[in-house]
C-alpha cells in the first residue's frame, strides 16, 4: 500500500531529479516545428532544426504559439495522443494532472478540473466543463466518446473560459480537433491487438480535389472484451468522419464536416467497495453481477410486494447495455478581409442514446433523444504586428431534449419522461492592446442569456409491475442573464520567457431535475431547480525557454472562488409521496488554490526527460445538502459527514464543511523518459516510460470509506521501432505495469449505503502497426 508521505517523497524526488516543469503530454508532439515566438507582439516564431518544437493552439481563438499563450492550457499533440495510446476519453486522464475523466452509466463521461465537475448521472445534469469538437459544443455526456483519432491535438483550458467559450466552461473547457484536410495523397493505417482481445483498426485517406481544394476521410472500429469478469467495462466502437475543404487560394475558405460515432457493448460496470482498498470479493474485476454483491442486496429487503411476491432489491444482472448513436455536420467558413477575418460555425449535433446500466447500485434505463443547433460567428484583427488584438462576437445555441428514464432503486420506481428546451443567446469581445514591445494588456466580456423550458410527466410508485402515479412536468421555466469577464496583463521578461497574469470569471446556468413541482424561486426544501453556479479565478504563471532552446519551464499559481456549486446525488424528491431520486442542489461553496510547474529538457534530439507536477488544495468553506430517510425513524444518513434530522423524521441535512473536494488529490505527479536508438538505415527505436502519481482522494460526496481512493503509481512503457523513412512502425506496449487498481468514480446504493465505484482499466498490453503511403 502506497501511502501519502511515500507519495509526497516521490513527488521531491521527481522535482530535484527533473526539476518540475512542463508535462510530456503538453509537448511531445511534432504539430509545428518552431523556436519560442520572438517577443515582438504577434510575430510569427521562426523555423529551427533543433531542441523543443513548439506548438500552435487555438485556445484563444486565434492562431499562436503555445509559450506565447498567456493563460493556463496544456496541449496533446498527434504524436503525443499515439504515443499514450489515447484511443478514448478517459485516457487523458494520465496525461494531464488537472484533468480528470470517468466513464459514468449509459455510455456518459464525467469531466473534472482540479476538483470541479458534475456527475451527468442522467440527461438533466449539465457538464461544468465543456468539450468542444473542432469549435462546436457537445451537450450531452456522450457526446465525447467514438472522437478519439486522426486527431491534430487535444486542448485542455484550465479555469473559467467565460469570455471566447459558450456554455458550461465553468471550470474550463477541452478542446479535440481534427486533422484537416491537406494540399497532397496521404493514406495511413493503424491495426491494434492486445489482451481482453482487444482489436482496433484506425485509417484515414487524403486526397487534393483540383480547382476544389481538398478531401479527407477517417474512421476506427474498436471491439474488446470487458476487464471485468460479468462483460462490463467492455468496448465497441465504429465511427468515421468526412472533411471537405474548399479553398481557391483567395480570402474565401470552407470547411465541411460530417462524422458519426456508435458506441455498443455492455458499457462501464461498477463493484460495491466495502473500504478504501476492500471490495466484496478479493478480485474487484470480478465485477457485482458475480462477486456475491447480490447476497448484499437480497439481505437489504424491503418488503414491498409486487402482487404475491415479496420484493427484493433489484439484483445486479449482465443484461446491461449501451447503444449510443452521435452524428453532426458543421461548416467553417472564413473570410479575409486584409485587416480582419470572419469567421462563421454553423452546426447540427444529433444524439440518441439507448442504455441499462447498474452503476447506481440499482438499474437504470433510459431512451434519450437530443437535437442541438448552434451558430457562432467571431470577427478578428489580421495584422499580428499591430499594437492592438481584437476579436467580436456571437453565439446561439439551441437544443431540445426528451428522454424516457426509468430508475429503479428499491425505494422509489421513476418512469420520467421529461421534454426539455435549452437556448443560449451571447454577444462577446476580448482585445489585448500591447502598451510597450513588451508589455501587453487584455480585456474582455461576454454577455449571455439562458432560457430552459421544462414539460412532461414524472411518474412515481413502489416499483415494477404496481401502479405509477403520473403527475405533470408543465410550465418549469428558468431564464438567467449573466455577464462574464476577464483581465490579464502579460510581459515579456526575455526573448524566450513570458509572465502573464489573469482574473476571469464563469457561471453555469441552473437547471431542473424530476420533480412534480415548479416554483419560480428556486428553495432547496421544496423546489425542482437549482440556482445558477460561479467561479472566479486568479491565474499568475511563466513560460520559459532556456539553454539554447533545450530546456522549458512553465509554471502557474491558481486561485479559485467557488460559489453555489450544483451537485447531483440521490435526494429527496417532492412531492414527499415520490421518495428519492437523483437531483441537483446547490451546496456548496470553496476555496481552490495551487501551483503546477511543467519541465521539458531535451539535451540532445535522442533523450528527452518531462514532468509535471501539481499541488492543489481544494476544501469547502460550506458544503450543505439534503438526504431522504429512507430506512425509517431513528435510522443514520449515509455519511460520515455531521448532519441533523427533521421534526418528521423523514430528511437529513448533511454537513459536509471543511472537507476535501472530491476529485482533488493534493499531490498529482506526472514523468516520463524517452531515448531513441538511432539504427541507421534500419530505422529508430523509441523507448518510452511514463509514470502518474497521485496521493489519496475521496471520489464521493458522502465521503464514506469506500469512496476513497488510496495513493498510488501507474506506469506505462512502450518500444517502438520506425523505419528508416519513418513511413512505418511497430509498437509494444504494456499499461499499468503495477497493476494497480484505480477508483473511477463513487455513487452510493441508497438502501444499502455501500459505494458504487468504477475502476480504471487493469494492466494491459498489445502491440501496434502503423503505416503512412
Amino acid at each position: 500500500m502506497i501511502k501519502q508521505k511515500d507519495v509526497l517523497c516521490s513527488v521531491a524526488a521527481g522535482a530535484i531529479v527533473l526539476a518540475a516543469g512542463p508535462a510530456w503530454a503538453q509537448n511531445a508532439t511534432s504539430t509545428t516545428a518552431s523556436t519560442a515566438a520572438p517577443a515582438t507582439p504577434g510575430a510569427t516564431p521562426e523555423a529551427s532544426g533543433s531542441g523543443i518544437q513548439d506548438i500552435v493552439v487555438t485556445a484563444q481563438r486565434r492562431t499562436e504559439s503555445l509559450q506565447k499563450a498567456a493563460l493556463a492550457v496544456s496541449v496533446l499533440g498527434s504524436d503525443a495522443l499515439k504515443q499514450a495510446g489515447v484511443t478514448q476519453a478517459q485516457d487523458l486522464t494520465n496525461l494531464v494532472p488537472a484533468l480528470t475523466l470517468s466513464s459514468t452509466g449509459g455510455g456518459g463521461t464525467q469531466v473534472t478540473i482540479r476538483g470541479v465537475g458534475n456527475f451527468a448521472g442522467n440527461p438533466y445534469a449539465e457538464p461544468a466543463v465543456a468539450v468542444n469538437l473542432d469549435g462546436v459544443y457537445l451537450a450531452r455526456s456522450s457526446g465525447p466518446t467514438g472522437l478519439y483519432y486522426d486527431l491534430d491535438r487535444v486542448e485542455v483550458l484550465k479555469g473559467p473560459q467565460g469570455t471566447l467559450y459558450g456554455r458550461n466552461a465553468t471550470a474550463g473547457a477541452v478542446n479535440v480537433i481534427a486533422r484537416r484536410p491537406q494540399n497532397g495523397y496521404e493514406a495511413e493505417g493503424e491495426v491494434e491487438y492486445g489482451n481482453y482481445n482487444n482489436r482496433r483498426v484506425e485509417l484515414a485517406l487524403n486526397a487534393p480535389i483540383e480547382g476544389v481544394g481538398a478531401i479527407r476521410i477517417s474512421g476506427v472500429v474498436a471491439k474488446r472484451d470487458g476487464y471485468e469478469s460479468d462483460g462490463y467495462d467492455d468496448e465497441d466502437t465504429q465511427a468515421v468522419r468526412g472533411q471537405l475543404l474548399v479553398d481557391h487560394g483567395g480570402p474565401f475558405s470552407l470547411l465541411v464536416v460530417g462524422d458519426y460515432a456508435h458506441t455498443g457493448g455492455m458499457g462501464s460496470g461498477g463493484v460495491f467497495a466495502l473500504s478504501e482498498t476492500g471490495f466484496v470479493s478479493s478480485n474487484p474485476y470480478l465485477g457485482a453481477a458475480v462477486d456475491g454483491s447480490n447476497a448484499i442486496l437480497q439481505g437489504a429487503s424491503l418488503g414491498i410486494t409486487h402482487g404475491a411476491t415479496a420484493n427484493l432489491l433489484p439484483p445486479f444482472k449482465t443484461d446491461g447495455f449501451i447503444d449510443v448513436n452521435n452524428w453532426g455536420i458543421s461548416a467553417t467558413a472564413k473570410y479575409d478581409f486584409g485587416g480582419a477575418e470572419l469567421t462563421v460555425i454553423p452546426a447540427y449535433r444529433n444524439s440518441v442514446s439507448h442504455y441499462l446500466h447498474y452503476d447506481a447500485g440499482f438499474p437504470v434505463n433510459s431512451d434519450e433523444y437530443s437535437k442541438a443547433t448552434s451558430v457562432e460567428a467571431r470577427l478578428g484583427s489580421k495584422n499580428k504586428a499591430a499594437a492592438l488584438q481584437w476579436l467580436i462576437g456571437a453565439y446561439f445555441f439551441n437544443e431540445d431534449l426528451n428522454f424516457d428514464l426509468v430508475p429503479y432503486q428499491g425505494v422509489a420506481y421513476g418512469p420520467t419522461q421529461p421534454i426539455l428546451n435549452t437556448r443560449s443567446l451571447a454577444a462577446f469581445g476580448q482585445a489585448t492592446y500591447a502598451l510597450t514591445s513588451a508589455l501587453r494588456l487584455t480585456g474582455g466580456l461576454r454577455y449571455t442569456n439562458e432560457r430552459k423550458t421544462q414539460n412532461g410527466q414524472l411518474g412515481y410508485g413502489p416499483g415494477p409491475g404496481l401502479p405509477v402515479t403520473y403527475v405533470s412536468l408543465d410550465g418549469g421555466l428558468i431564464q438567467e442573464s449573466r455577464v462574464n469577464w476577464k483581465a490579464g496583463v502579460e510581459f515579456d521578461a526575455g526573448p524566450h520567457s513570458l509572465l502573464y497574469a489573469n482574473a476571469a470569471t464563469g457561471f453555469k446556468a441552473g437547471g431542473f431535475y424530476a420533480s412534480a413541482l415548479n416554483p419560480t424561486a428556486p428553495d432547496p426544501a421544496t423546489s425542482n431547480t437549482s440556482l445558477p453556479e460561479t467561479i472566479t479565478a486568479f491565474t499568475a504563471g511563466a513560460k520559459n525557454r532556456f539553454f539554447g532552446n533545450t530546456l522549458q519551464l512553465n509554471v502557474e499559481g491558481f486561485y479559485w472562488k467557488y460559489k453555489d456549486q450544483q451537485i447531483t446525488h440521490i435526494g429527496p424528491v417532492y412531492p414527499a409521496a415520490a421518495g428519492n431520486n437523483l437531483i441537483t442542489e446547490n451546496a456548496g461553496s470553496a476555496d481552490i488554490y495551487g501551483a503546477e510547474a511543467d519541465l521539458v529538457w531535451q539535451p540532445i534530439s535522442t533523450d528527452r526527460f518531462a514532468a509535471d507536477v501539481q499541488y492543489l488544495h481544494a476544501k469547502y468553506n460550506s458544503f450543505v445538502y439534503y438526504q431522504a430517510n429512507v430506512a425509517g425513524p431513528g435510522s443514520s444518513p449515509q455519511t460520515a459527514c455531521a448532519y441533523t434530522t427533521n421534526a418528521a423524521d423523514t430528511q437529513f441535512t448533511v454537513n459536509c464543511s471543511g472537507r476535501v473536494m472530491p476529485r482533488s488529490p493534493k499531490w498529482t505527479v506526472n514523468l516520463s523518459y524517452q531515448h531513441t536508438f538511432e539504427l541507421g538505415h534500419v530505422g529508430t527505436l523509441d523507448a518510452r516510460v511514463g509514470t502518474r502519481i497521485e496521493s489519496e482522494s475521496v471520489l464521493g460526496i458522502e465521503y464514506l470509506p469506500g469512496e476513497y481512493q488510496k495513493a498510488y503509481t501507474k506506469t506505462n512503457a512502450s518500444l517502438t521501432w520506425h523505419d528508416a523513412n519513418k513511413r512505418y512502425s511497430i509498437t509494444g506496449y504494456v499499461d499499468n505495469i503495477e497493476k494497480s487498481v484505480v477508483k473511477t468514480y463513487a455513487f452510493v446504493q441508497p438502501v444499502v449505503g455501500i459505494p458504487m465505484v468504477g475502476l480504471d482499466a487493469p494492466r494491459t498490453y498489445g502491440v501496434r502497426l502503423t503505416g503512412k503511403f
